[in-house]
């Protein structure tokens, strides 16, 4: 149920609710609530641990300090039947920090208020306000909980008008968009502390991007930028999988009847472009992406660990309205040990939430998650994901590729004759691409820190230096791959390839097969 529905509640007599919402919009709800207590004649009242007095909220919606001592919240209001109105206690339904449930005198408390309320016709309205709420099975039955919804593009709008008046172009698609995912509340004061500061709709776009990259980065979330690189080179099959679901996003789709993917697992060794291609797929849809590190939303306590994804998947379902990439890094490591009750079950009851998140979902995220392991995820939940990539180690086309691309980032123009290209492609054929990319890399900082010592006059005109094949393939033998150094583990991997769809077609370039030496001297 939504809080917008409370007023329908309290007209069929339903007398204790609870209302889940960001503490952020505390103003907000009182703001809904005192029109609700005008129409019906009654006070506001309002209530935390912070207060040692009740407090009324007047039409200003400003708190006012009443002669009542109110100091034990919801067993006070169970003593004092003769006050009537509205009351708004918040954070009283919290659970304790040692059980992770809600204490049983609250329990009692809540059932002898709702009973009371309920048979005494007594004229009290009682709202328990949390920005995560977990009622235990017992109170169930007896108190609704009704969730605040996600701003809407009327409420936005409104908020955009009153702040921004004739200063920028408020049909901006792109300033919206930015806007997904903030309540009304919290979005209403960013913009007001950004309304002195920018003078432009790029600005203003910009500034609240800001503001939210960094509201996730205290959650262990992040908005992910563009890779550095345009492709991920030789991952042809997955190209065409991303270009598909690129096109399941636009409306026309909907049409008929198509829906946007759920999700994809990308498994293979590490270091072989799982994570550059969930970046990329993000670009290619023009869609932003989030990237959540699976273990990092776990919390001190279960539940602050459930809290913790629930507002996470909150935020991804309202910033999904016109699609996002949803990234898990590591997936698997998340669930080693999943089986056992090391946790107290917690990581079941957080896969249990996901798995119900992605099949009864309707905002258009695509979940990308990368894993080494497959075996560590759960079955249950691999049945969710739409198709399961192997991403392999590259052939020998893809390492041409994947080196082409490198090359253009720090040596534009540079190109070798086939026959270095051939002494190239065979001396790294046990690289990963993180690897070539670290072998470019590499070569360029050598090549930059030999031509600054020929630094001409003063002017520190730099003096390029030709690089040949040889100063590749030797910083390829400065570390040892890691297809040497855990090759068990990365065969045992690679031997479990059947499992899935290729990332990449078998090599038919001109580097598929290495010419033959017929006859030597």
């Amino acid at each position: 149920m939504q809080f917008q529905d409370l007023p329908i509640l309290f007209d069929h007599g339903q007398s204790v609710v609870a209302v889940e919402a960001p503490l952020t919009e505390r103003i907000k709800i009182l703001e809904f609530l005192y029109q609700t207590a005008l129409n019906r004649g009654q006070q506001l009242y309002f209530w935390n641990q912070g207060y040692t007095q009740l407090q009324q909220v007047n039409e200003s919606i400003q708190l006012v300090r009443q002669t009542a001592k109110c100091t034990s919240g919801l067993a006070w209001l169970l003593e004092n039947s003769d006050m009537t109105g509205i009351f708004v206690f918040e954070g009283v339904v919290s659970p304790s920090a040692e059980s992770g449930a809600i204490e049983q005198q609250t329990l009692f408390i809540l059932s002898n208020l709702f009973y009371e309320l309920t048979t005494n016709k007594r004229q009290q309205f009682v709202i328990c306000l949390e920005t995560y709420i977990e009622l235990p099975p017992s109170l169930a039955p007896l108190i609704p909980v009704l969730t605040y919804e996600p701003t809407t593009l009327e409420q936005l709008q409104q908020t955009v008008e009153k702040l921004f008046v004739g200063r920028f172009d408020l049909k901006d698609e792109n300033f919206y968009r930015s806007c997904l995912g903030l309540p009304c509340g919290e979005l209403e004061m960013a913009l007001s502390r950004l309304s002195g500061l920018v003078n432009s709709n790029k600005e203003l776009v910009d500034a609240v991007l800001i503001y939210k990259k960094n509201k996730l980065k205290g959650q262990g979330v992040e908005f992910i930028s563009e890779p550095d690189v345009p492709e991920a080179g030789g991952l042809d099959l997955l190209e065409e999988i991303l270009e598909r679901a690129a096109v399941l996003l636009k409306p026309e789709a909907k049409n008929h009847n198509l829906k946007f993917p759920k999700g994809m697992i990308l498994w293979g060794p590490p270091g072989t472009g799982k994570s550059l291609s969930a970046k990329l797929a993000a670009k290619k849809m023009g869609v932003p992406m989030v990237a959540a590190d699976w273990s990092g939303l776990r919390g001190a306590t279960p539940f602050e660990s459930r809290k913790n994804l629930r507002e996470f998947l909150q935020f991804c379902d309202a910033n999904g309205t016109h699609g996002l990439v949803l990234y898990f890094d590591d997936f698997d490591k998340g669930f080693a040990g999943f089986d056992s009750d090391n946790d107290g079950g917690i990581s079941r009851q957080l896969a249990g939430k996901l798995l119900t998140w992605m099949q009864e979902r309707t905002s258009q995220v695509l979940v990308m998650a990368t894993v080494n392991r497959l075996e560590f995820l759960p079955p249950e939940l691999i049945r969710r994901f739409d198709d399961i990539i192997f991403v392999d180690l590259p052939h020998a086309g893809a390492r041409y590729e994947i080196f082409k691309l490198h090359l253009a980032k720090y040596f534009p123009g540079l190109d070798f004759s086939e026959q270095d290209w051939w002494c190239l492609l065979g001396e790294t054929k046990l690289l990963t691409p993180a690897e070539i990319a670290l072998v470019v890399r590499k070569t360029a900082e050598e090549a930059f820190y030999q031509n600054s010592k020929q630094f001409l006059n003063e002017e520190l005109v730099f003096r390029p230096k030709q690089v040949t094949v040889r100063d590749f393939i030797e910083q390829r033998y400065s570390f040892t791959p890691s297809m040497i150094r855990e090759e068990d583990k990365i065969v045992e991997i690679r031997n479990k390839a059947f499992y899935a769809r290729p990332a990449a077609s078998p090599d038919k370039s001109r580097w598929a097969k290495a010419p033959c030496v017929l006859f030597g001297k």
